[in-house]
């Protein structure tokens, strides 16, 4: 079983797998990410992490393989040619080579700019999924993508890299950027911070895609697989 056809095809190309012995079951947001009351989000995201401006959000472990690098240098291309009130929350623990982030952050003089509230409780991620304007998901390798899936099923917009299993999970439910051009990222930022036309049709479309995703079916093809199996 693989979590998403991305993963199916690199199962092939990489171990040799007969692809026909593989069936692709999709994973899902837990029911618990759903839309709330967002100024009753932003008043709990003002109180617990003191982010009382828009801001955008990216959730996931510090390491290289989630492309935190890019995403920086996209945020102050952002500041510089736009000049918007708007911060970047990263929410996420410490992984490994994580020191070069944060010494991109001074050097990019975004100390004012970025904040690190490290790992948090799934009440505090419902809370900044449905606070934040647009999830930044810049991951250079995905398996499945359950934060970009997550944010759409709160109805928050999302920005993925075109690569891997992303586009897959979103489909039309949001922007896809190359993921090594820093440049491309920033003006998708900048369309989901300024164009409420586009953010209200995507913060719909991923209400929308997300609820095609469910741990039921995840289980129901699971077990009709096992089936075919016995």
């Amino acid at each position: 079983i693989a979590v998403s056809n991305a993963t199916k095809q690199d199962t092939v190309r990489l171990l040799g797998v007969d692809e026909k012995r593989i069936a692709v079951i999709y994973e899902a947001a837990s029911s618990y990410f759903q839309p709330m009351d967002r100024r009753d989000a932003k008043r709990r995201i003002a109180h617990r992490f003191g982010v009382d401006s828009d801001f955008l959000l990216f959730v996931s472990t510090i390491e290289p393989r989630k492309n935190v690098l890019t995403l920086l240098r996209a945020f102050r291309q952002l500041l510089d040619d736009y000049r918007l009130d708007v911060q970047l929350v990263l929410a996420g623990q410490q992984g490994w080579l994580f020191d070069e982030v944060f010494e991109l952050v001074e050097d990019l003089g975004l100390g004012d700019d970025v904040q690190f509230v490290g790992r948090v409780t799934t009440e505090e991620l419902v809370w900044l999924y449905n606070t934040a304007r647009a999830l930044v998901a810049p991951s250079i390798y995905e398996g499945f993508g359950l934060t970009p899936l997550e944010a759409m099923a709160c109805g928050t917009p999302v920005i993925v890299a075109d690569v891997s299993s992303l586009p897959e999970v979103v489909g039309d439910a949001g922007l896809k950027v190359d993921p090594y051009k820093s440049d491309e990222m920033a003006v998708a930022m900048w369309r989901l911070l300024t164009d409420s036309d586009l953010h209200a049709s995507l913060s719909a479309k991923g209400i929308t895609r997300a609820s095609c995703f469910s741990w039921d079916k995840a289980a129901q093809e699971t077990l009709a697989l096992y089936h075919t199996l016995a």
